[in-house]
């Protein structure tokens, strides 16, 4: 039975993870979770969140203590080196978890498909090791606690969006014949999280993806406009010498939607497109600085 205040506990308040843990408090849950580093986290610390620290080689301290009483678990952290932290290190304990789960997964565990669409029952095949990560990942999250899985495209959304690298001169426009993706707002990952702890569905799948899949090389355009700044000169991949995780990036040639958040969570985006997003994030800034 819930709790008069319900409590949730994030492992990962990264970018995602405090956006929705702030959006959670306003609706009156508590929140709990973890960090690498608490010293980010004291403004949230002092408005009541329990902070604790977590990493691949540090577990919690006391993870019955952190765990104690809680309604819902989402984690955040990616699958690492093929495998998945939170279950390695807690899994004997949330084994026996019987609230709300979820795990924030991506869409590059759908294969490269530029023609169709990959919904929530396109089978994986991903083309990456990151993509085969995710996928083993999500299947232990199903298999251990029965989670839903938010299959998430390329997030951005304020301080992480094409104007800071147009502005900071580390902007870049990539070109591969056919490469296309999704993105989804920060705002709209976090409403779809909150809908479906809201409207439960044990073992559901959620891709969260705008209705707008375009190359990289659209969004940068678009934005350099947007303020009046020249947009870099498009490289190949060959010429832009990527890490091997930023090429993975790169490569994918996917169009994802979804047959679950407008038909069965009733949400509508607030950014359905990347030109939305975009302006809205223009706007608040000025709004800030005025």
């Amino acid at each position: 039975m819930m709790q008069s205040k319900p409590v949730i506990f994030i492992f990962g308040l990264g970018y995602v993870g405090v956006r929705l843990g702030h959006m959670l408090a306003e609706q009156g849950w508590h929140v709990k979770g973890t960090t690498r580093d608490p010293a980010k986290l004291s403004r949230q610390a002092a408005a009541g969140w329990g902070i604790f620290p977590f990493s691949t080689d540090r577990p919690l301290v006391d993870p019955k203590a952190a765990l104690k009483d809680v309604d819902a678990v989402l984690t955040t952290i990616t699958a690492i080196g093929g495998t998945d932290p939170v279950l390695d290190a807690h899994g004997d304990l949330l084994v026996d978890f019987n609230g709300w789960s979820g795990y924030v997964s991506a869409t590059s565990v759908y294969p490269d498909q530029p023609d169709d669409f990959c919904y929530e029952d396109t089978p994986p095949a991903p083309a990456t090791e990151r993509g085969k990560a995710r996928v083993i990942a999500e299947q232990r999250w199903q298999d251990m606690l029965n989670s839903e899985i938010f299959r998430v495209a390329g997030i951005y959304g304020p301080g992480r969006s094409p104007f800071d690298g147009l502005r900071n001169g580390t902007a870049r426009i990539i070109t591969r014949e056919g490469q296309v993706f999704n993105r989804i707002h920060l705002d709209d990952i976090c409403r779809i999280i909150i809908a479906a702890i809201k409207q439960p569905r044990p073992g559901r799948i959620i891709n969260l993806a705008d209705n707008k899949p375009a190359p990289q090389g659209d969004v940068v355009r678009y934005a350099a406009k947007l303020i009046n700044l020249a947009p870099p000169e498009p490289q190949t991949l060959e010429q832009a010498n990527l890490s091997p995780m930023a090429r993975s990036f790169y490569v994918s040639r996917r169009k994802v939607g979804s047959r679950v958040i407008k038909p069965e969570l009733g949400i509508d985006l607030l950014y359905p497109d990347y030109e939305s997003g975009l302006r809205a994030i223009l706007n608040a800034e000025q709004t800030d600085d005025s």
